[in-house]
């Protein structure tokens, strides 16, 4: 069972103690990501992701930050999103005091060397032309800058080539200055963990930061009337597929259904778009679909690698695939053997303290309330047909659809694309 403090500072200490796990997951999550940035800083998150591995006062090299964890057997990572960014380690159960002492010195003592930030530049915009050639990835952000113009939502969460090189260190000063605050502060830990202990240490490191004015962004309002498709023209020999609606934001009461929804259409080799645009027609290689949400919107995608060739006739079956669902309840045995599938891979989870790192302090972010893994399979078990057919319904129409594509194609194919989708 977890355990839940708030420090006078706002920030959140959640432990879940695994007294058999022989590690344990550390992480630091920070309510902030490239939808808080300005244009002229965009990818400004990113950015400092990478450069709180580049150095702190007792650790001035990256190898000695990455020595430290590494060297008792552990790892350590970051990712950054929309909404938040986050920082984390996992380390044997005995080095536990060692793993938060680590990720304190780098979130406190960072040095931000301008010839580090300058050398990790160039890596970024790497990493950026590395997305930019992998279409599987780059889909994703296409979609995102579809579905969520104009704002910045839908921004690459990379950043721009410009903004990139235009990046200074008193940017990045700045930033944390503005949106890393304490009432946006979750630290998350699972594995052999004493609470008490643990929040004791974190006030030492985490506890004298001041409160300060919180992050804001611009809320995703109103929603354009579709079908509308934006195409990246790329010659390729695999099509790149991304058909996309609104969906529903964190907290809401209808995600259990969602989750289900997704299930049966896109999650495994089970799933109704695997056997019948894969297995049955034999037209893409991948083919799936997949949920986010954020605090005031959510996206559901399907996504795939398809013929070229048989283009129009995958996104005509792939949305005969979604309108089922919205026509014709599931069936009781589908329903039950994708719950029991969610109910199995959630108890799994319960074993990785990574997963349960992550699980809880997402939450202590974005929830109303926390809500452990078994209540998350309660709430699944009370999903009705009716309820996913119902939901379907809202949510695909072609009024609302957008469809991404990277693809040999033009003005012509476009307007064919329309057709079928009108």
């Amino acid at each position: 069972m977890y355990k839940l403090s708030v420090l006078k500072n706002g920030i959140k200490v959640i432990t879940h103690n695994m007294p058999a796990a022989h590690g344990v997951t550390t992480s630091i999550f920070y309510g902030t990501g490239s939808r808080y940035e300005k244009e002229k800083v965009a990818g400004v998150s990113h950015f400092l992701e990478h450069m709180f591995f580049k150095g702190t006062k007792k650790r001035p090299r990256p190898e000695d930050i990455a020595r430290s964890i590494e060297g008792v057997g552990g790892n350590l990572n970051a990712f950054t999103n929309q909404a938040h960014t986050v920082y984390y380690n996992r380390v044997p159960k005995e080095h536990s005091d060692r793993a938060l002492e680590v990720l304190a010195d780098m979130m406190n003592n960072s040095l931000f060397d301008e010839q580090a930030l300058d050398r990790e530049r160039g890596v970024i915009l790497e990493e950026l032309n590395m997305y930019l050639d992998t279409p599987i990835r780059y889909i994703y952000d296409l979609m995102m800058n579809l579905v969520f113009e104009g704002n910045t939502l839908g921004r690459d969460i990379i950043g721009t080539r410009e903004s990139l090189k235009n990046m200074r260190r008193k940017d990045l000063v700045e930033y944390i200055k503005n949106y890393y605050q304490p009432q946006k502060t979750v630290v998350s830990i699972a594995g052999r963990v004493d609470h008490r202990k643990t929040v004791k240490m974190i006030e030492k490191y985490f506890g004298a930061i001041p409160k300060a004015a919180q992050p804001q962004y611009k809320k995703v309002v109103g929603e354009r009337k579709g079908p509308r498709i934006l195409i990246h023209n790329k010659k390729t020999d695999q099509v790149h597929l991304s058909m996309a609606v609104r969906a529903l934001p964190y907290n809401h009461k209808e995600l259990p259904v969602l989750i289900l929804l997704n299930t049966i259409l896109g999650t495994g080799m089970s799933s109704r778009l695997f056997l019948n645009i894969r297995e049955k027609l034999g037209l893409c290689y991948y083919i799936d679909s997949n949920t986010e949400q954020f605090s005031d919107v959510g996206i559901f995608t399907v996504n795939a690698g398809l013929n070229t060739d048989k283009i129009e006739l995958a996104i005509k079956m792939i949305w005969e695939e979604l309108r089922n669902m919205a026509e014709a309840k599931v069936a009781k045995t589908e329903l039950a053997e994708a719950k029991e599938y969610l109910s199995g891979s959630t108890r799994l989870e319960i074993d990785n303290t990574d997963m349960l790192s992550l699980w809880y302090g997402t939450q202590g972010l974005f929830a109303k309330k926390i809500k452990t893994p078994e209540d998350k399979i309660r709430e699944l078990s009370r999903v009705s047909e009716n309820d996913i057919m119902k939901l379907a319904g809202k949510l695909f129409s072609k009024e609302r659809l957008n469809l991404a594509l990277i693809g040999p194609f033009g003005e012509r194919q476009k307007n064919n694309f329309l057709k079928i989708l009108k």
